[in-house]
């Protein structure tokens, strides 16, 4: 049991390390060529996981195709567009705490759209979670002075929790499972497809010539760690830890992303922003975790890589909060 916890903190301080090497990249990198070169990264780990652990070719349907376009349109492409540009107008820690708040998201999408209960349990953990964040960017926005800049990039990373919500629930409308890492390779693969053209747009080859080398490894490293290792290393913890566990320590991502950001970023850490991610993590224990139910976040849930992601960040919230029927990311 011990190497399980080694292997869920080294994948929850990957996943929160998400959006500090992001900001990093984007100092010298336009968002859609980071994104582009990451998840080329992400796929040469997840092919070569894939080919060793579950070899053989998954052809999915007609049907199921359009439902993995549709995950890897909202969950890949607009995810990783509205993340990235959301953590470049907000700081890091802000962005870890929206992030954060994938869960609530998806289990107001169910109630929204699939018809779920809203139990008081849940209401309250939802309004603890959504009180958390929105002061963490109102005072941030205050102190800061920054205003409209800090209010967009709040409202692009709402947009990326709501796509990331949109994403999980489609994921039962697969008429037969996919093994995750495939599920996580094949919209990887679709995703890079989806930025192709906007990356080649947007930097020239001459372009590429100028980014520095650390930069490179930076992308390199948010594939390859975040979408390729801190996955395999969730998906390996889900086979023997009990669900609140891994629920417990996926929850614990901002909180290390704060962390980092305050070490690699020099970002300040202050009280509110203490409070807001106690409040956030608070909630999303209420949402995932109720007596005597099944887990609030659907309870059959394919999970992906796309980023923060997996996520990428993106996918381990709904990996932990949905062992049964599933077993995410991302990162």
């Amino acid at each position: 049991m011990r190497a399980v916890y080694v292997k869920m903190t080294v994948a929850t301080v990957l996943l929160g390390s998400y959006l500090v090497a992001g900001k990093l990249i984007l100092k010298e990198v336009p968002v859609f060529t980071a994104t582009f070169f990451r998840l080329v990264s992400a796929v040469a780990v997840l092919a070569v996981y894939v080919a060793v652990k579950s070899p053989g070719l998954v052809r999915p349907g007609r049907r199921d195709r359009a439902v993995i376009f549709t995950q890897a349109l909202f969950g890949v492409f607009l995810f990783s567009v509205l993340a990235m540009y959301g953590v470049k107008f907000t700081g890091a820690i802000e962005a870890g705490v929206i992030l954060g708040m994938v869960p609530i998201s998806i289990c107001l999408v169910a109630v929204l759209f699939l018809r779920e209960r809203l139990s008081a349990r849940r209401s309250i953990g939802i309004g603890v979670a959504v009180l958390g964040a929105a002061g963490i960017n109102a005072l941030s926005a205050g102190s800061s002075g920054g205003g409209s800049n800090e209010a967009l990039g709040a409202l692009l990373l709402v947009g990326a929790v709501l796509c990331e919500a949109v994403f999980v629930t489609f994921g039962k409308l697969l008429s037969r499972p996919i093994p995750p890492a495939t599920l996580s390779l094949i919209l990887s693969v679709v995703g890079a497809l989806m930025f192709l053209g906007p990356a080649a747009a947007e930097t020239s080859l001459a372009g590429l010539s100028q980014i520095s080398w650390q930069t490179w490894a930076l992308m390199a490293y948010t594939g390859v760690a975040i979408n390729g290792v801190a996955v395999v290393l969730m998906y390996d913890s889900l086979a023997s830890a009990d669900t609140a566990v891994v629920a417990a320590f996926t929850a614990l991502t901002p909180v290390s992303g704060a962390v980092l950001s305050v070490l690699l970023l020099g970002e300040h850490l202050h009280t509110y922003h203490v409070a807001g991610m106690v409040l956030v993590i608070t909630g999303v224990y209420l949402v995932a975790k109720e007596k005597g139910e099944k887990p609030a976040i659907g309870a059959a849930v394919q999970e992906k890589s796309g980023a923060p992601d997996s996520g990428s960040m993106r996918g381990v919230e709904e990996t932990a909060a949905n062992r049964k029927g599933s077993v995410v990311d991302h990162a």
